[in-house]
């Protein structure tokens, strides 16, 4: 007969103290060091991974404004999870390459985005005379069930490889998300995806799809770096978002820094409001507060 045992007798389970910590502050101490910017040519003002932002918040880096909302070592951390991830896919792209007739991948491609902007692709596919972009983003569990469920790549992912598919005359954009948690067998089941879909999807995107919004995107950058250049002061740039913002309709400005409020005004007459959660990750919201 199967002894039972009294679960009184053992000590409950500890509560998590942030005093009782032995790893993660020397963890917390090497990412809090953080790493360096991406390297640019001194005569380029804005980078590729700045699409979708806010206009400001643009400025505000054009400039060299000091940050004042600072990242910390969970930041970091999260970057880190996302380069390490990339640097263990290359080789992955490299084999598949030496193993099919007529494929060539470049890695981290320079290029030339308007007058002003610059960026690296993270892959370039050449294969049947055909240039393929690949924009490969890591992502967490949750967000990747809302992208395959429906909601489809985040549209800043989007319009980063739109910019880059642009600059260089790709034939097609790839968006490729690879998910930091597997997403369960019944999960993919139930929907009718194949085991691969469990961790990894992908988005094509034709010239005709991705060439309007890059040219608009391209328009906007130029624009804010060409006020900037002209003597405007970077607060006076308004808090606007890119013309195809699914989330944020073109023309509307956030009117409060701290929620994210925005609205959408013509002739004196509202014609929207909501809130955006941009401004919660904005490393100059505390300056952009103050500025007004």
């Amino acid at each position: 007969m199967a002894i039972k045992k009294q679960l009184t007798d053992y000590s409950p389970v500890p509560p998590v103290e942030s005093n009782r910590r032995l790893i993660g502050p020397p963890i917390a101490q090497h990412f809090e060091s953080g790493s360096e910017a991406p390297w640019m040519p001194e005569e380029k003002s804005w980078r590729g991974s700045m699409a979708g932002s806010c206009a400001r918040q643009i400025a505000y880096s054009i400039k060299g404004v000091e940050e004042t909302n600072l990242k910390d070592a969970s930041d970091y951390w999260r970057f880190w999870l996302g380069s390490a991830t990339h640097a263990e896919l290359f080789p992955a792209m490299k084999e598949w390459a030496n193993n099919s007739e007529g494929l060539t991948i470049t890695e981290e491609m320079e290029v030339t985005l308007g007058e002003n902007g610059y960026g690296h692709i993270d892959l370039v596919l050449d294969v049947d005379d055909k240039k393929v972009v690949i924009e490969l983003k890591t992502i967490n569990g949750t967000g990747y069930k809302k992208a395959i469920g429906g909601g489809g790549p985040r549209y800043s992912a989007l319009l980063q490889g739109s910019l880059y598919a642009n600059g260089i005359d790709a034939d097609l954009l790839v968006i490729a998300y690879v998910a930091m948690e597997n997403c369960t067998d019944s999960w993919v089941e139930q929907r009718g995806f194949d085991t691969l879909t469990k961790f990894t999807s992908e988005w094509h995107y034709t010239p005709d799809q991705f060439n309007p919004r890059a040219e608009a995107e391209v328009n906007r950058l130029e624009w804010i770096t060409e006020q900037l250049n002209d003597g405007r002061e970077a607060k006076e740039i308004p808090r606007m978002f890119s013309e195809f913002d699914p989330d944020i309709p073109w023309g509307a400005e956030v009117i409060d820094p701290r929620t994210g409020a925005w609205v959408l005004e013509q002739d004196d007459t509202l014609i929207a409001k909501s809130r955006t959660w941009m401004c919660g990750y904005c490393s100059y919201k505390d300056r952009c507060i103050q500025d007004g």
